[in-house]
């Protein structure tokens, strides 16, 4: 056996190993980002609306 031999399946490491290490930095962003001040939600929970009766 060469070391050819084992060039697909390390460059299938590392393309999965960076896919993974996307999916976690794009999920970490997203969690830690927050918009500036009340969203809809926020506002509604804050303030009431009529017609919500929960």
């Amino acid at each position: 056996m060469s070391s050819t031999d084992f060039l697909g399946p390390r460059r299938s490491l590392v393309v999965h190993a960076a896919g993974g290490l996307v999916v976690l930095l794009v999920t970490t962003t997203l969690s830690v980002y927050k918009p500036r001040g009340l969203t809809r939600y926020g506002w509604r929970k804050s303030y009431g609306q009529q017609g919500d009766r929960k």
